[in-house]
């Protein structure tokens, strides 16, 4: 297994000593690295031979703090995946964080080995996955400048396309195929409904004047009826004397892997990678705009559900950590299963997860948290031939008032209910309806 290179940013050095002591003993071979400062980390980047495989930094830093220093690593650092530890826990923070180029966020005191871990593995597969991203979007402009792309020349005059072999051969057809779309009208037919507007706005816009060039992505339906996106450039080359365009010609390329690759990043981006339920972030989006409604419609409930996994840690340390994640994908779907449609699941880390419940009153909240409660007790999971456990889950229940501040009031709500549901023995549902 390779070596995987850590950088620690921290200038305090018990956090230091605290995250060196929870990487000991992971089972990949890792070398830790830790500096103190950003002028630290440039004097430690000018003169180590390889960028590390990610960096984990601080953002209150001696000569740096707050949402400028992640900026600054980005600049020192170009391409490093990398991961925040802070004390600051504010979900509105987090998401600035994370917009500024952060791959992830950790908050110091709820940090442990298996959450760090995984988030480190996690945060250099997105980063790679990005990187890919990068290199088609350039391989994409060289092929575009050496023009080995497929050509395509529209004659207006003639309500006509002609296309070189290469583009045909991208939606499948070949210059003699018997069902050969007749003109241009049939071509622009088989463009997807969704974006045959936003084509002709590109081609009406190029062809005004309003814009040099005309430049679109689309999809087009393939002979064998799946669909293919293309990236289009093109422009007018001749015009009659009134100016009324006669000919436009211009290059295509199939950029169907690259679109693939950006609706994977941006699964990533929403999604927890293990379980796939939403995270924190997405969570947090659709709680402000549910929040939104409940401070605008005097009669809309929504509830607010926080669930944890009772004893998990235990699980962990018994069968191991391939084992808790079984455990926790068992228990996202089992979650999901009993929820209805327009319900909001999401893993917000760890074995920590939240429900919303939109249109939902008190009695249904607390009879959809006793019926999740239920079914995560009758769970059986089999890791083996030989070896089955049983997980059960504590919940905090409470509802969104239009009082709160932001949807942050209702989830601490409900995380104070679970505290007592964890504290009074496990297993149960306790409710915390009241406003702060």
């Amino acid at each position: 297994m390779q070596r995987l290179s850590i950088l620690l940013v921290e200038d305090d050095p018990g956090d230091a000593g605290l995250i060196k002591y929870t990487l000991k003993y992971d089972d990949q071979e890792t070398t830790l690295d830790w500096v103190s400062s950003l002028s630290e980390l440039a004097d430690y980047l000018q003169q180590a031979p390889l960028l590390p495989d990610v960096i984990l930094l601080d953002l209150s830093l001696p000569d740096s703090s707050g949402i400028a220093t992640v900026q600054a690593c980005k600049r020192l650092a170009a391409g490093t995946p990398i991961v925040v530890l802070t004390g600051y826990d504010d979900a509105h923070f987090a998401l600035e964080v994370l917009e500024m180029g952060a791959q992830d966020y950790l908050v110091k005191g709820s940090i442990d080995a298996d959450s760090l871990k995984r988030t480190i593995r996690y945060a250099i597969s997105r980063a790679k996955l990005e990187q890919r991203l990068v290199l088609s979007e350039e391989r994409m402009a060289a092929a575009i400048e050496g023009g080995k792309l497929g050509v395509w020349d529209w004659l207006f005059d003639r309500n006509e396309f002609v296309f070189s072999d290469r583009w045909l051969a991208t939606v499948g057809f070949k210059s003699d195929s018997p069902d050969l779309p007749a003109n241009a009208e049939a071509w622009i037919e088989r463009i997807h409904p969704e974006e045959r507007q936003h084509f002709e706005l590109a081609v009406e816009r190029h062809l005004s004047g309003e814009l040099p060039n005309y430049q679109c992505e689309f999809r087009i339906l393939h002979r064998d009826g799946h669909w293919v996106w293309l990236f289009e450039s093109g422009h007018v080359t001749e015009r009659d004397a009134l100016g009324n365009p006669i000919r436009m010609v211009g290059v295509q390329q199939d950029i169907s892997e690259r679109k693939a690759m950006e609706e994977r990043l941006i699964h990533l981006a929403m999604h927890d990678e293990l379980t796939g339920l939403l995270n924190r972030r997405s969570f947090m989006n659709i709680a402000d705009r549910e929040y939104g409604r409940v401070k605008r419609q005097a009669d809309y409930c929504v509830g607010m559900l926080m669930l944890d996994l009772d004893r998990f840690k235990s699980v962990n340390d018994t069968y191991g950590h391939a084992a808790g994640d079984e455990v926790l994908k068992r228990f996202s779907h089992v979650v999901t299963e009993q929820l209805r449609e327009n319900d909001v699941f999401a893993r917000l880390g760890g074995e920590e997860f939240a429900v919303l419940l939109p249109h939902t009153e008190r009695d249904g909240v607390e009879k959809a948290a006793e019926k999740l409660r239920s079914a995560v007790e009758g769970l059986n999971i089999d890791l083996d031939e030989t070896l089955t456990i049983k997980v059960t889950t504590s919940i905090g229940a409470t509802m969104m008032h239009p009082d709160d501040d932001r949807p942050d009031g209702g989830l601490a709500r409900a995380d104070s209910a679970l505290y007592n549901a964890k504290n009074s023995g496990r297993n149960r549902v306790c409710v915390n309806v009241n406003s702060a």
